[in-house]
């Protein structure tokens, strides 16, 4: 029997490559503009601040919470799911409108907490203070777009809520190129609050066209208190890479000028194969963990976490490999022009190796997570987002204040903390995991990544061009990948092609 999640984590993974395609011609465009220094590290900490929360609040964890209770509801009374959806959009709505007030207000304190290395310089904590003013407010409007594609994906629309931070790319790009002589940095900011409108006006229509209406409500139904009683311990749960890049960025403050940015820079590409496949993974499998979950289908249930867990394995490990073998010319591609220079596209490349030997872990963390959110269980993914974080912290601490390994250590130890979530929850999973099947996976997935990156490396010493050089690896790495693990017979390899042969994505 084929899985449903199978294919929707294709739809959802390619709508997504479309929108990071975009994501990385707008970081190049910042990058060329801005380059990388203080000015920048001024933006990406207020742009950090509304982003982690988007990552938490649209990539998994509102979904986490509303799919399992409204596919109940709707199931056994379809007139109190509709009123669910009014009363739980109002508060919702209202929350994330209270806490962005409190934020502006406090801008300056935040900043401070965030990156107390700007307390040396006056006017660039000014600049980080009115940038997080500014841009700040994108998280009602992600919010809302974050509750549209909650609702959507129940219908298994997952393409249009996928490929909407497109249009968010697009317009930090359109800001960035004609504004920025009149505005500097601030031309960005404003790129992200009108981008955010239009990701909010695309999935309104999706919405309604699905059928949906919506009434301010504030009913305090019981499925509403249900829901606030588990948003916080899910935002956490969802949050062991954003926190711990939060904390990378206090660290790279008191480091060096620039560090926030190769930081970021370099948890851009490595967010790529997160937001294309776990996130997609971890969403797709939810909605069907819910009904197998609502349905009692334990078995089913199983199955469905087993192939996650392998999907997540086969789709990690070859991206994994080709972070690091390419990612310096990756760097060079997309960064290396204009006031971005070969010292910042080193750096960049040593976070970037950091962070890619976590991926594996990152990504078997979506399915397992999934699995606790289908049966309601909150509690044990923040525990292990908490044993996540100080793990980190302490790793960070270490690698950069008594090895002195500077931005690689702090990537490093954020991959370290994504670990420790992982086993926390393999620790602590209630159903049946295949040990037997998810290692003989992993072991064909390691070996075919192996052989990838062999003939990678032996196409850099023939090709000189750049260009020529990451197309070429690209396909030809992809292709070599999943042909190994179809000699290989690997299931999972097999099921995705069947899907793509019937053109059923």
């Amino acid at each position: 029997m084929q899985s449903k999640f199978i294919k929707h984590t294709l739809l959802f993974a390619s709508a997504t490559l479309i929108s990071r395609i975009f994501g990385y011609i707008r970081d190049a465009v910042i990058a060329f503009v801005f380059g990388a220094s203080y000015l920048t590290d001024a933006f990406f900490v207020a742009w950090r601040l509304p982003n982690t929360l988007r990552q938490l609040v649209a990539e998994g964890s509102f979904s986490a919470v509303f799919i399992p209770i409204y596919t109940s509801l709707e199931r056994n009374n379809p007139q109190k799911a509709k009123e669910y959806i009014s009363s739980l959009f109002s508060f919702y709505v209202l929350i994330l409108s209270l806490i962005t007030l409190v934020v502006i207000l406090f801008s300056k304190l935040i900043v401070v907490i965030l990156a107390p290395g700007f307390l040396k310089e006056k006017d660039l904590l000014e600049t980080a203070s009115n940038l997080v003013k500014i841009v700040f407010p994108y998280l009602v409007l992600v919010g809302i777009v974050s509750f549209f594609t909650a609702v959507v994906n129940t219908k298994n629309r997952f393409f249009i809520p996928a490929v909407s931070p497109a249009l968010l790319n697009l317009s930090f790009i359109f800001f960035a190129l004609t504004l920025s002589e009149q505005l500097g940095i601030y031309s960005i900011a404003l790129g992200a609050l009108f981008g955010g409108l239009l990701q909010v006006i695309l999935t309104f229509f999706l919405f309604k066209k699905e059928g949906y209406n919506l009434s301010i409500s504030f009913k305090l139904l019981d499925e509403i208190k249900l829901t606030l009683k588990r948003i916080t311990p899910a935002f956490l749960s969802f949050g062991v890479s954003q926190f711990g890049f939060v904390i990378d960025t206090i660290l790279a403050s008191l480091i060096m000028a620039g560090a926030i940015s190769y930081l970021y820079y370099a948890n851009r590409i490595f967010q790529l194969p997160i937001g294309i496949f776990a996130v997609g993974l971890g969403n797709s499998l939810l909605v069907s963990l819910s009904k197998y979950y609502t349905e009692q289908k334990e078995r089913l249930f199983d199955d469905e976490v087993n192939k996650g867990l392998k999907m997540a394995i086969i789709l990690s490990l070859p991206a994994t490999f080709g972070m690091i073998v390419l990612g310096s010319e990756i760097i060079d591609i997309l960064f290396n022009r204009g006031a971005f220079t070969q010292k910042d596209a080193i750096y960049t490349y040593y976070a970037l190796v950091g962070y890619a030997l976590g991926l594996t872990f990152y990504t078997l963390t979506r399915p397992l997570k999934s699995a606790f959110f289908a049966v309601e269980d909150v509690k044990v993914p923040l525990y292990s987002t908490v044993a996540g974080i100080l793990g980190g912290v302490f790793f960070a601490v270490v690698f950069v204040f008594i090895f002195n390994m500077g931005v690689i250590g702090l990537s490093l130890a954020s991959s370290i903390a994504g670990l420790i979530s992982f086993l926390y929850l393999y620790a602590f999973y209630f159903g049946n995991i295949y040990k037997r099947q998810i290692l003989i996976t992993f072991v064909k997935a390691f070996f075919s990544s192996f052989i990838m990156a062999i003939i990678i490396v032996s196409l850099k010493l023939l090709i000189k061009n750049e260009y020529v050089l990451i197309g070429l690896s690209i396909s030809v790495g992809a292709v070599s990948y999943f042909l190994l693990l179809l000699a290989l017979r690997e299931d999972i390899v097999k099921e995705i092609l069947s899907y793509i042969k019937r053109k059923k994505i």
